[in-house]
């Protein structure tokens, strides 16, 4: 219990003991003593801190109807044997005898402190309820800040250029979900990796998952010889360790900067769009569940040969599930954006902003891969 909360805590037990006092003292004027008010504020403090000190150390059982009633029916028991210690403190000291003479008095003194107790139990417990369901979204704020700030600082620059290609690569960050990642790992003999993916889930977990299989990328990169065996070994190394609602959705593709051949392998992302002088779907064919939702998954690769200028966009479901006029983007109307953008990816991603005015629920995140 903080020293804020033993205060608060002191002054209510104060005033509830004055005010019992003073009630009191209708009926017998010699309460007001110096010597009355002085001992019952010091039980009124006592009584509190114990009070809120049992309460703050109990089980939480008030969450449910029936433990809200009991914890009431506690807190009007407590209730009432302090109201008789106020009564014995002012009878001492006074000299005074109070004595409820009749069943009906009885009844109703009962009956007050156990509405009181009941109303006390149940706002006691919504305050509870509301404190720990603000805690809990400034925890998963700040994890989304975390997860945020670590997927941030994964990410490669969005510019990686040779004198054979371009790759251009940005990411907008949600509201809400953290997850989408890319990078670009350069290999031999004038080849490039590119990885373009969407996590699913939020907060610290899915930047943590973020963050290994960035990690294993190179490593296995090196040793395998095509997309598609980069996705099975990913597949059988994180899969053991995710969670049933724990996948990641990636397209690993391979571009040969000497003869232009592009190899694709998709585990649950979009099809990429080739962008000529019409766009084509990059369709792979075969297994394209994500990562993690089977321990074994045969992926399949498709081939390709880019001519000069022609570009390849990647990209994640956040751009066509992208809400336009209370209705998904779609995957027409994006293949049709990016034809009327060549592929640029800020000219692309100036039109999706011009066109959606809600707040974004989904990462944007984009990569091309040009051709010089």
């Amino acid at each position: 219990m903080t020293a804020r909360g033993a205060l608060t805590a002191a002054v209510a037990g104060v005033l509830f003991a004055w005010l019992v006092l003073i009630l009191m003292a209708f009926h017998q004027p010699k309460i007001y003593d110096v010597a009355v008010f002085a001992w019952t504020t010091l039980a009124g403090v006592v009584f509190a801190i114990v009070m809120r000190g049992i309460a703050a150390l109990a089980p939480r059982i008030e969450t449910s109807p029936a433990g809200t009633i009991g914890c009431g029916c506690v807190y009007a028991a407590a209730g009432l044997m302090f109201f008789c210690v106020v009564c014995a403190i002012a009878a001492i000291l006074t000299r005074t005898t109070f004595v409820i003479t009749s069943l009906a008095r009885a009844i109703i003194v009962l009956i007050t402190f156990g509405g009181l107790g009941l109303f006390g139990g149940i706002q006691f417990s919504r305050l509870r309820r509301a404190e720990d369901e603000r805690r809990h979204a400034a925890l998963e704020r700040q994890q989304l800040e975390l997860a945020r700030d670590l997927q941030q600082r994964l990410l490669p620059p969005e510019h990686f250029d040779s004198d054979r290609f371009r790759i251009e690569a940005k990411n907008i960050a949600a509201a809400y979900v953290a997850g989408d990642f890319y990078d670009f790992v350069p290999l031999s003999n004038d080849r490039i990796l590119i990885v373009i993916a969407d996590v699913a889930g939020k907060g610290l977990a899915a930047g943590l998952i973020v963050a290994t299989v960035k990690a294993m990328i190179p490593l296995i990169a090196s040793a395998a010889e095509s997309p598609d065996e980069i996705l099975r070994a990913i597949n059988s190394r994180i899969a053991p360790h995710l969670s049933k609602r724990e996948f990641v959705a990636m397209i690993v593709a391979i571009f040969d900067a000497t003869t232009g051949a592009l190899s694709i392998a998709n585990a649950g992302l979009p099809d990429p769009l080739l962008v000529r002088s019409d766009v084509v779907p990059l369709v792979v064919e075969g297994p394209r569940y994500p990562i993690g939702v089977r321990s074994s998954i045969d992926y399949l690769s498709i081939a390709t040969t880019l001519d000069r200028g022609d570009r390849v966009l990647f990209f994640t479901d956040g751009l066509p599930e992208a809400e336009v006029e209370g209705e998904l983007l779609g995957y027409k109307r994006l293949a049709d954006l990016a034809l009327r953008a060549r592929g640029d990816i800020p000219t692309l991603f100036m039109a999706l902003e011009a066109m959606t005015t809600e707040t974004r629920e989904d990462d944007w995140t984009a990569v091309s891969l040009e051709r010089l």
